[in-house]
């Protein structure tokens, strides 16, 4: 690897493996997340958790259209559910027709009904027994029914330029993140594509790739089609020749890391799981791994929480969070949307598989992520109740 030709504190050369190093060589940018290319601009994060997240997402975006807020918004990173939210609203994006207060009046139609639909269609259960013949694989299936179902053959070229679309899957080979966009597809520690022609339900298989099951995706690159770049120490065979990919979740749940480097404003949409407590874990191997692994990756979550509101106290970010775990009262607004305790704690209880929701279940989501989304940005005084927040609104078009 090559040095940057900066030195730390000791007078050593600082290379771009070594974390601590980073810092210390960016120190007087005066950020905390060393963002060399803030922007005073609007960011939007959708996490992962399968279809619950998805339509939690679709119900906050549904707020945000009402404020006018999707049009000024420069960066749109996904993970997981959050990224089946993301590719829809993408490729509906053309046809949005947004007025002089940033609403669009089709949005509903165009965007919301289409993952309320998909909604009622299991795709997990039926991926894993076919991915269990020969020659087939549990991702291609589903790649198969988004691109059925919801994106037609569309690739990561029928994106906007703005915002910007990014994609979050890991790389089960290097352990960091692959990102998928229109303008370039990398992992920093191999390198880039540059205009990715990949179809946009391949690339979101991957980012949904739910590991073990769903997992991994493997994508064949074009010799010579992925490019040195910075700091790519594995810039060579094979990881220039196929990725293996699982759940973006892996990474970063909340899909901040591209977000928080660029937006002076962030918008997170947490639709994710979280670790329940429980009294009496279980003495069996496998149900001892599994709570284990899940207690991993809710302490990471945490910590990239915790960067995230220590920015923002610090003034070097604005923050608005929303989360499916947090009711509604709490985000202390007077005439927030009435959706009692009981009703939050129930949605934040639903499973995150791919399989069918019903009507109910899909009104309640939706309503939740709505709420969660107007009532944060309230709070957060980036909005006003204006239009008035009316969630019955998404219901007359849930199936």
């Amino acid at each position: 690897m090559k040095a940057t030709g900066e030195s730390n504190n000791a007078g050593l050369p600082v290379r771009r493996s070594d974390l601590q190093g980073l810092f210390e060589a960016q120190a007087g940018r005066n950020d905390f997340l060393t963002a060399g290319k803030i922007e005073d601009v609007i960011g939007l994060c959708l996490s992962g958790g399968g279809y619950r997240a998805m339509l939690y997402h679709a119900g906050a975006l549904a707020r945000l259209n009402e404020l006018g807020f999707l049009p000024r918004l420069r960066e749109i990173a996904s993970v997981s559910g959050g990224s089946i939210t993301a590719g829809v609203l993408g490729r509906a994006w053309s046809k949005l027709d947004f007025d002089s207060t940033g609403h669009a009046p089709n949005f509903l139609p165009l965007v919301v009904n289409p993952l309320a639909r998909f909604a009622t269609t299991g795709v997990d259960v039926k991926a894993i027994l076919v991915g269990l013949l020969p020659g087939l694989t549990a991702a291609g299936e589903v790649a198969k029914a988004y691109d059925r179902h919801l994106f037609a053959r569309a690739t990561l070229q029928d994106l906007p330029d703005t915002p910007r679309f990014t994609f979050m899957a890991t790389n089960l080979q290097t352990g960091s993140g692959w990102r998928f966009a229109k303008d370039y597809a990398a992992d920093h520690r191999v390198g880039r594509i540059e205009t990715p022609r990949l179809a946009l339900s391949r690339v979101i298989a991957a980012s949904s790739a739910f590991p073990p099951f769903l997992s991994p995706v493997r994508l064949d690159f074009e010799p010579g089609s992925v490019k040195p770049m910075a700091g790519a120490d594995l810039h060579k065979s094979p990881f220039t020749e196929q990725a293996v990919l699982t759940d973006g979740g892996v990474y970063d749940n909340l899909g901040l890391e591209r977000i928080w480097r660029r937006c002076r404003t962030v918008l997170v949409s947490n639709g994710g799981a979280t670790t329940p407590e429980l009294g009496s874990p279980t003495s069996q191997w496998f149900g001892q791994v599994y709570r284990v692994l899940s207690i991993v990756q809710q302490q990471a979550e945490n910590s990239r929480k915790r960067l995230l509101f220590g920015v923002h106290n610090l003034k070097q970010r604005r923050v608005a969070f929303w989360s499916i775990e947090t009711p509604i009262r709490a985000y202390g607004v007077s005439d927030a949307i009435k959706l009692s305790d009981e009703a939050a704690s129930h949605a934040a209880r639903l499973r995150t598989r791919l399989n069918p929701f019903s009507t109910a279940e899909i009104n309640l989501l939706l309503t939740a992520g709505y709420a969660g989304a107007d009532a944060s940005l309230r709070a957060a005084g980036l909005a006003a109740n204006a239009p008035p927040a009316d969630p019955n609104r998404l219901h007359r078009l849930a199936p």
